[in-house]
């Protein structure tokens, strides 16, 4: 996989969720629309709490992390 690939996969996940929650939203009514919604919506507030956990482990372990990831 290219580096600028790799670099820019999960920000455009993360964006492809936010934008199906929006209209899912916006669009759906009730039902499952709703429970997607939520869902898509959640994506990118659960990888920013992963995110600042990591950080909060210290550099160290992120680095740890992102080499167990890339093997």
């Amino acid at each position: 996989m290219s580096a600028l690939r790799r670099q820019w996969l999960w920000p455009i996940v993360l964006a492809a969720a936010t934008v199906f929650g929006l209209l899912a939203a916006l669009i759906g009514e009730g039902g499952v629309w709703r429970t997607l919604s939520w869902g898509a919506l959640a994506v990118p507030l659960v990888t920013i709490a992963v995110g600042l956990a990591r950080m909060r482990r210290g550099p160290l372990a992120a680095a740890e992390a992102s080499s167990d990831r890339h093997r």
